[in-house]
């Protein structure tokens, strides 16, 4: 196990380091960005997706905290059948500026950047986007504007979030920091966890006894605890009877993970309990089942609430007129009227918040939202981190520096790490990739966590060799996954797909199908791969397998636009059901059926990605019933220990097949 330096000194050198590369990689997101938008006209940048052109002001109005809404619709003079195909979604930034010809002066171009606006994606349909603006400032330029156009911009709140927190504790002297914080750095000893005499009644009749222990370890730990949940072992579950059991110990707990989804997936599965919970965070970063138990829907059910909807329609109604009004004094009286009344709006939510706050006994929040006003001004009992193996260190001490007593954290650094920007290629920047989770692993040992090991996903096959490789071979099937197969669910064929848990297709014997020629550091794709994952899918679809229970991943994102152009064009009708990804956009996410595309195939044996364990690890551990692993055994076996395991594990325990390249032409 690696050591890590600990005492005051490895401390203060930890926080100044990661101030340094915390703002070099906040400038290089933001850097990227803004060079990527001013390095590509408008028109490039909605064929990449990132952007939307020709759209018009259909609609304005005042929204939470009395923010302006703004709803834009494509000008029905020059675009038809909707909003055209893009990437944008629901929480994104963007910037909205007016939209000039290509002959327009540098002045007025230079006018129209300074008159930008920014704000959050809202909502989307075929027909509008839907943007809450961040600003004071009047938004009549954009409304008598003709047309607008709108791209995704990079979002350094979290950096500055990060960075806060830092320096509040580079600013804090070490006996004086809260006692999570000194374990959590070797300043003070991790006292061992004594199992307690009395019986603990469960909430949940189903958790099994590993499960019972990890819940009774993370309520006695004195600090800190962590659950290590490795795939489909029941880790969200486990967690949901902490809280309960928290809550019924009359705790006041925070629940926070690195990302809303994390954050939203906790609240999901707490909701049908009905455990009073407010969940932070913008209204269009949360799932729907979520909604109704957001920050926003209890302000509005709130008895001072109602009073801010009486102050919104009055901004509304003042925004009104001053549209109308072509006196210049009365409009600038107007717009005095609204900056007031907008100011009056937030003062009033702002006490309807930390009301609802101070009296919830459950808040949930993204790591970085635990930064926010809303939540530092609370004194929680407990902290609870999710995911803990995907934040970044700084993020997840953002909930900590407040001292709550105690603080859990669940999740697997054996899975992928965070994934921060780099302004350089200095392996400096993987200090900013070590998570709290794996930092207290190394610094206390086994004794500070509990390790989840019953899992409920994988055929018994499937799970084998990451059991192997990755987790000491503790992982075991639940009887109720163990020899489960595609051909046991309902109107599936048995065939010689639908009966076989694990598929190799070893493309080594045909010399490898070889990886498309790309300049250096692209992406890289598979032509002859694409051509055997669409053949494979074929024979699932054929014996019976839906569509909405398979899924294609790849480590390359240039392979899957390639898949995607493939199975759009073969399987036209089954595209919308049918997942096509990364293996980084994949975890936490599971299919019946997952077909693997490696991609890489060369003389010199190069693998790029898989080398990373922990990026196959997710790979191999999204399916349930089956797994098509499709690659060139002789290139990968070369990339590490782990994978020349792989490679002999699957040789001696999948259905390998060799593939007819003129089958695949055919």
């Amino acid at each position: 196990m690696d050591s890590l330096p600990t005492g005051a000194d490895a401390l203060q050198l930890f926080l100044e380091e990661h101030l340094e590369l915390l703002e070099k990689a906040r400038e290089a997101e933001v850097k990227l960005s803004n060079e990527d938008i001013a390095r590509a006209s408008p028109k490039a940048l909605c064929t990449r997706g990132l952007a939307l052109l020709n759209l018009c002001v259909s609609r304005s109005y005042t929204g939470l905290g009395g923010k302006s809404v703004v709803e834009l619709s494509p000008d029905s003079s020059l675009v038809s059948g909707g909003m055209p195909a893009h990437s944008l979604k629901t929480g994104d930034i963007v910037k909205i500026q007016e939209q000039l010809s290509t002959l327009a002066k540098k002045s007025q171009k230079k006018d129209a950047q300074d008159g930008c606006l920014t704000g959050v994606v809202l909502r989307l349909t075929s027909q509008k986007l839907i943007v809450a603006l961040d600003m004071d400032k009047p938004h009549l330029s954009i409304d008598t504007v003709k047309r607008l156009w709108v791209v995704k911009i990079a979002n350094d709140a979290p950096f500055k979030r990060m960075t806060q927190t830092i320096q509040d504790l580079k600013a804090t002297k070490p006996e004086d920091l809260p006692t999570i914080i000194k374990v959590a750095f070797g300043l003070s000893d991790y006292i061992p966890f004594t199992k307690p005499e009395y019986q603990l009644g469960f909430f949940d009749a189903r958790l099994n006894e590993v499960q019972k222990e990890a819940v009774l370890f993370a309520l006695e730990a004195k600090d800190l605890a962590l659950i290590h949940g490795p795939p489909g072992t029941g880790k969200t579950q486990t967690l949901i009877e902490v809280i309960r059991q928290l809550v019924a110990r009359d705790l006041k707990v925070l629940v926070c993970g690195p990302s809303n989804i994390s954050v939203d997936n906790i609240a999901d599965k707490l909701g049908p309990l009905r455990i009073p919970m407010i969940r932070i965070g913008h209204p269009a970063r949360l799932l729907p089942s979520v909604v109704s138990n957001s920050l926003d829907v209890a302000i509005k059910h709130s008895s001072g609430g109602m009073l801010v909807d009486d102050i919104r329609k009055e901004i509304d109604e003042k925004l009104a007129n001053a549209k109308k009004t072509r006196n210049g004094a009365e409009r600038r009286k107007l717009w005095d009227d609204i900056r007031e009344l907008r100011k009056e709006c937030r003062v009033r939510e702002r006490r309807c918040t930390e009301d609802i706050v101070r009296v919830s006994k459950i808040v949930l929040s993204t790591l970085h939202g635990a930064g926010s006003r809303d939540i530092m001004q609370q004194k929680f009992d407990v902290v609870i981190i999710d995911e803990a193996g995907q934040a970044l260190e700084a993020q997840s001490l953002i909930p900590l520096v407040r001292g709550p007593s105690k603080c859990i954290l669940a999740g697997d650094h054996l899975q992928l790490p965070p994934v921060i920007p780099k302004a350089d290629d200095s392996s400096r920047f993987q200090k900013l990739e070590l998570s709290l989770f794996e930092r207290l692993i190394k610094l206390h040992g086994p004794c500070i966590k509990r390790t989840l090991s019953v899992q409920y996903r994988m055929h018994e096959t499937i799970m084998k060799y990451p059991s192997i490789g990755l987790y000491d071979s503790l992982l075991l099937a639940d009887g109720s996954v163990q020899y489960h197969l595609l051909s046991d669910l309902p109107n599936v064929a048995k065939t010689d797909d639908t009966q076989e848990p694990l598929v190799f297709w070893d493309t080594h014997p045909q010399g490898g199908f070889g990886e498309d020629e790309t300049e250096a550091y692209e992406s890289k794709s598979n032509r002859m791969e694409a051509a055997l994952c669409r053949h494979h899918l074929q024979n699932l679809l054929e014996a019976g397998v839906q569509p909405k229970d398979i899924a294609i991943i790849t480590p390359y994102n240039a392979q899957v636009a390639l898949l995607l152009d493939l199975i759009k064009s073969d399987f036209p009708n089954e595209l919308s059901e049918i997942e096509i990804g990364s293996v980084d956009g994949f975890q936490g996410r599971e299919k019946e059926a997952i077909l693997l595309s490696l991609v890489r195939s060369n003389g010199k044996k190069e693998v790029g990605f898989l080398a990373d364990e922990r990026r196959l690890n997710v790979a191999m551990t999204r399916p349930r019933r089956h797994l098509c692993v499709i690659g060139d055994s002789e290139t990968v076996a070369h990339g590490s220990i782990f994978l020349k395991g792989w490679m002999e594990f699957l040789e001696e325990n999948a259905d390998l097949r060799y593939p007819d390249t003129l089958m695949l032409l055919s």
